[in-house]
């Protein structure tokens, strides 16, 4: 069977989309920080070069082939995590300790079932580095939380 990634253009398909996952990661993560004060012209740029010197790499885009999967399912689960917290939460009253409570309720339940999570045949990725994963999503969702709780003595911005 012939498809759209095999033939004369599969070599190109090859470099395509880890340029393009580089890209648009690297553009988003410029965008939301909003370092070059909403000059999207400076991002794409920068976004651009960053994706181009790492396609050249061959190690990149190999362990990014071999990443893909499971960040495909990690930004679909953030994906549906963050439109579900957009649902069910108001912008007026805001909390975000129950958000901190459900991290923390679903970073025990990881915890407990990472042994038991089947992973392909062959995978380099043991469950050691599964929960090193979680643990560090952990922690940054922490300061994450943390930065926006409105702490005693501090200003609102």
């Amino acid at each position: 069977m012939v498809s759209l990634f095999s033939g004369p253009f599969s070599i190109y398909f090859y470099y395509l989309i880890p340029f393009i996952f580089t890209f648009s990661l690297v553009f988003g993560v410029l965008t939301i920080s909003n370092i070059f004060n909403k000059q999207k012209n400076v991002n794409v740029m920068i976004a651009l070069a960053i994706s181009l010197f790492a396609t050249i790499s061959e190690e990149y885009v190999s362990i990014l082939y071999s990443w893909l999967p499971y960040l495909c399912v990690l930004f679909i689960v953030i994906f549906f995590v963050v439109m579900l917290k957009n649902i069910f939460i108001k912008k007026d009253s805001e909390q975000n300790w129950p958000i901190l409570i459900t991290i923390a309720i679903l970073f025990l339940v990881l915890m407990t079932i990472y042994p038991s999570i089947p992973l392909p045949s062959g995978s380099f990725i043991s469950s050691q580095d599964v929960l090193l994963v979680i643990g560090i999503t952990f922690v940054v969702l922490i300061l994450i939380v943390g930065s926006k709780v409105n702490w005693p003595g501090t200003q609102n911005e």
